[in-house]
């Protein structure tokens, strides 16, 4: 003789049914949730690192004392160098008071990552080189000559404000910054030399977007200026938020100082 279920079991049978079930699907919506915060935390790291390494590797091969930051901290701006040589004779300057020269003879040099559009000699502050002043550490290249290059033509007769202790001149491309504006990481090119103080403000010339997710408001950029006996130091500090994820990154490069 078969016997069937009795009402009262049906009922219990659904009842743990929909207890498994239940406990089923929160597990099922943890890990699901657990899963989307890891994918945005990857999301998160992998964009802040793309944006940290471009930001390091440019400001490696920048001029120590090129190196400027706004008074909010969210700019950062500098010169690249594209060539560097030795000249043979002492350079007019501040202290020998020589005739102002047109011409600096070098040891023979190749440019690289770019042109010649500034040149450089034993600059000790960025206020040296943000100026179109007739005695400064910076000045205009007019053209190069030789191949290899073995002269620089400036684009007027300067003075330099002094020697390098190494006899070093060093060639530089157009100023160029980055700035984290409006929750964005962005890079400005092409704007021309500004010696005024360095703005927040779009420079002109050509801008690329770097990276989104920036959190507005804390300072992103921190420089510790080189002197005779210390490098120059670049903190980069901000925060990156995206879909209730967040992460602070922190980073420093630490540029060789070599007048």
């Amino acid at each position: 003789m078969s016997r069937g279920f009795t009402l009262v079991e049906l009922i219990v049978v659904m009842v743990v049914f929909a207890i498994i079930a239940a406990m089923g699907s929160g597990f099922v919506v943890s890990s699901f949730e657990s899963y989307n915060q890891t994918v945005e935390r990857s999301t998160l790291v992998a964009r802040s690192r793309a944006i940290v390494e471009r930001i390091s590797r440019q400001l490696h091969i920048a001029l120590p004392y090129s190196v400027r930051v706004s008074a909010s901290g969210q700019c950062l701006e500098f010169m690249q160098i594209t060539g560097g040589a030795n000249y043979f004779d002492p350079l007019p300057d501040t202290n020998n008071g020589a005739p102002a020269t047109s011409a600096i003879a070098t040891s023979p040099f190749s440019l690289s990552l770019g042109g010649a559009v500034h040149v450089a000699v034993g600059a000790m502050s960025a206020a040296e080189v943000y100026t179109t002043s007739t005695t400064a550490s910076r000045t205009t290249v007019a053209s190069t000559s030789g191949s290899p290059i073995n002269q620089i033509n400036l684009s007027a007769p300067h003075r330099f404000v002094r020697n390098s202790v190494n006899e070093r001149v060093y060639v530089l491309e157009s100023p160029e910054r980055f700035c984290a504006v409006g929750g964005q990481m962005v890079h400005y090119s092409n704007y021309g030399l500004i010696t005024g103080v360095v703005s927040d403000g779009d420079p002109g010339g050509d801008s690329a977007l770097m990276g989104d997710d920036i959190v507005a408001g804390s300072p992103t950029f921190n420089l510790s200026p080189a002197t005779e006996t210390r490098n120059t130091l670049i903190g980069i500090d901000f925060s990156v938020t995206r879909n209730g994820e967040s992460m602070n990154i922190s980073h420093q490069v630490q540029l060789r100082n070599v007048p």
